[in-house]
């Protein structure tokens, strides 16, 4: 928790804004709790956007947190600041039961190098990756409630490992992987026959097929929701099934990679970041070559059931939702998705450091802390070592999450090549123009004429983001170039038709250039859902300039004027 307390402070950032801050169900508090468990994750944000998520315990916890506090960005970030703190604590008791059978030091280390991970540095400081922070936990709660069940054989224990199970399904859907690692943990850790444990862990699969079904009856099917593009998942642009699975495989060897070695780190890896390569790449075969000898270490300790065998089966099958091996994912990679698979390698270099060590000393069993230092003060200095680069790595990293205008100016050098970074970069500055529009006309246009330059790079990449193209329109509003942001704005619709910010900005632009019955002809047609006093003012100014005192009056008192 003090690793990550400077993050209290920070600004909401990326898609808090669509989880909490223009979220209608979360700002609903309570009475949002009913919309959040039956629709869609984004729905509070934009019907419109029908994402193939269901997340409603994170959401939950927002409106609560609403409820009780409003809008407050600093209680949200003490709320994932303390989620943190108790997965250190339930990972260590997880983990200690389940390696009751090694020396403490194994575990204890384990979480150390869990808890350190650099990787994490954006599930902690992004607010809305407490799906991430409360689908590990509860998993991790679940996972040593089964096996405390297995010692003493209360079934309440079991039943309430069933419920933070489920917990852990309703957080994020990657949680479904972990049904399989149960099992395996059982069988590396507990002498059981496998029959029993198929027919322990099998009722885990009851909340599975619930999460599922209810899932399936909120958003539908798969084919009713947002269509993928290359812009989500870069493979989608690959040149034919070579060059697909050559990427998929690098893309692969990628979270492997940045597991072992994080750097360096960025918020986005969307296309066009990640490179499409062939089979002329060397790096595909190494990427190949670090998943074959994993393979077959796995496959050496299965029998014997040895740790790091269940370190590496673990690692493979958390991971395993985000490889885009049997179909694409919404992403072929970011940093958070490791948040679950990265305790499979967390505990795999603990083994290795631990079998330096001598652990028995003129036949005794070494027992205490010192004496294991003691025994060879070498595994103590490279933990120290690899925890002290580790703190270094977030320390320097967890400043740029500050708010959306630190972290987009520091990201979009990392990824210049970014199509959404690039957007999101010129976006922010486009947000700042607007805000200094009044107070700094100097200051707003160089804002604006920056935003012109990296969203224009960004659509030159991948030129259908809607919300690109409405960026530039508002830079081009703020230089005074409304036909070029008339253009935008139409640019948009064009992806977007349903687009609420395109339709009122290009409102905005026919009012200044005096087309006043098409900016009454433009928000009139459009449903009241999402209105804002801003949208009736622009109506009443419109109904003002045409003569209409009825309709002016009407808007008037909507506008709160």
């Amino acid at each position: 928790m003090a690793l990550f307390a400077r993050s209290y402070p920070y600004d909401f950032v990326y898609d808090d804004d669509a989880v909490i801050k223009n979220n209608r169900y979360v700002q609903n508090g309570v009475e949002g709790l009913k919309n959040i468990w039956t629709t869609s994750y984004f729905d509070g944000f934009n019907q419109n956007l029908r994402v193939n998520a269901f997340r409603p315990v994170p959401l939950s916890t927002f409106a609560l947190e609403y409820q009780q506090f409003g809008l407050n960005a600093s209680v949200n970030h003490a709320s994932n600041i303390l989620l943190y703190g108790l997965t250190a604590f339930f990972l260590f008791l997880f983990l200690a039961s389940l390696l009751r059978q090694h020396h403490f030091i194994l575990p204890l280390m384990t979480t150390l190098f869990f808890i350190l991970h650099p990787l994490h540095v954006e599930v902690v400081a992004n607010i809305k990756s407490r799906d991430e922070l409360l689908a590990f936990l509860n998993f991790a709660i679940a996972a040593w409630l089964l096996l405390n069940y297995l010692d003493n054989r209360k079934v309440w224990v079991l039943f309430l490992s069933l419920l933070f199970y489920s917990i852990a399904l309703f957080s994020k859907e990657s949680a479904v992987t972990t049904i399989a690692i149960l099992p395996a943990m059982l069988y590396f850790f507990r002498k059981m026959q496998v029959k029993k444990i198929a027919n322990l862990t099998g009722i885990y699969l009851i909340p599975v097929v619930c999460f599922l079904i209810t899932r399936r009856l909120v958003i539908g099917p798969a084919s009713a929701t947002h269509k993928l593009t290359y812009l989500d998942n870069s493979l989608l642009a690959a040149n034919g099934i070579s060059e697909r699975i050559a990427s998929t495989i690098l893309s692969s060897g990628n979270y492997l990679l940045k597991t072992v070695f994080p750097h360096p780190l960025a918020s986005d890896y969307s296309y066009s970041t990640l490179p499409l390569v062939g089979w002329d790449d060397y790096r595909v075969y190494l990427s190949l070559l670090a998943f074959a000898a994993l393979t077959c270490l796995l496959i050496k300790g299965l029998h014997n059931k040895k740790v790091y065998s269940f370190a590496i089966l673990y690692f493979l099958l958390a991971v395993s939702i985000f490889l885009s091996i049997l179909f694409p994912g919404f992403s072929v990679y970011n940093d958070r998705f490791l948040y679950n698979p990265v305790l499979g390698i967390c505990l795999l270099v603990s083994w290795g450091i631990f079998q330096l060590v001598k652990t028995k000393k003129e036949g005794r069993k070494i027992k205490g802390f010192v004496s294991f230092v003691k025994a060879n003060p070498l595994p103590l200095a490279i933990a120290a070592f690899l925890s002290c680069a580790a703190i270094l790595k977030v320390e320097n990293r967890l400043p740029d999450w500050k708010d959306r205008y630190v972290l987009f100016e520091k990201d979009v050098k990392l990824v210049p090549k970014n199509a959404r970074m690039l957007k999101n970069y010129g976006g922010s500055l486009a947000r700042l123009a607007v805000q200094n529009q009044t107070s700094n006309p100097d200051l707003a246009r160089e804002h604006a004429r920056q935003a012109v330059k990296e969203l224009e790079a960004s659509l030159s990449i991948y030129n259908r983001i809607a919300t690109g193209h409405i960026h530039l329109g508002i830079a081009y509003t703020v230089l005074g170039q409304y036909s070029e942001a008339e253009k935008a704005f139409k640019d948009a619709l064009s992806i977007n038709s349903g687009s609420h910010y395109a339709k009122v900005n290009l409102a905005n632009v026919f009012y200044r250039t005096g087309r006043f019955q098409e900016v009454i002809n433009l928000l009139e047609g459009m449903p009241r859902t999402s209105f804002t006093k801003n949208e009736y003012y622009l109506l009443y100014l419109a109904y003002q300039q045409t003569g209409d005192a009825q309709n002016t009056e009407k808007y008037r008192k909507l506008s709160g004027r």
